[in-house]
């Protein structure tokens, strides 16, 4: 599955105040990379690139996370819109965005959708399964007393095995 992110309407949910924004992205950023790589989920995060003069998209990519700023004139909608359109199996695709229109959009073309609030919902539940069976594979083990004479006399056969052959 891959996740197509609006990434100012992410990160407008997270700040609320336009001071600082490349702090805020970089903020964003750095969340999605961890979680991405923690939870082995693909995202793309992209963002309308207001003063970029690109005429294609500017892509960085850290692991599971490709962070895209789109070229000038295209919005971040009209790129997540365009990447759907493109994909051969648009049903592998989550947009996650609160724009009631591009995730009708989106969903004609018959991607997924999720807001941002279920998208954040589900990489906190993601999280909680992910160290739950983290959890429950730490479990120590212990022997009881019955296995551990079982063992031994499994043990002690063996060795007189093995004398037998000096």
């Amino acid at each position: 599955m891959l996740y197509l992110i609006d990434g100012y309407n992410l990160l407008f949910k997270f700040f609320h105040s336009e001071k600082n924004i490349q702090t805020q992205r970089t903020l964003v950023i750095q969340m999605l990379q961890e979680k991405a790589s923690n939870l082995n989920l693909n995202f793309h995060l992209i963002f309308d690139a207001h003063h970029q003069e690109e005429i294609v998209a500017h892509k960085s990519e850290v692991g599971r996370l490709k962070v895209i700023y789109t070229p000038k004139g295209q919005t971040a909608d009209d790129y997540i819109l365009e990447r759907v359109f493109l994909s051969k199996t648009p049903s592998q695709i989550t947009v996650i965005t609160s724009d009631n229109s591009l995730a009708f959009q989106a969903k004609n073309m018959l991607a997924q959708t999720k807001s941002i609030d279920d998208f954040i919902d589900f990489l906190n539940e993601k999280e909680t399964q992910s160290t739950r069976k983290e959890e429950k594979n730490k479990e120590e083990f212990t022997d009881t007393k019955h296995n551990i004479q079982r063992l031994l006399k499994i043990f002690e056969e063996k060795l007189e095995d093995n004398e037998d052959f000096d």
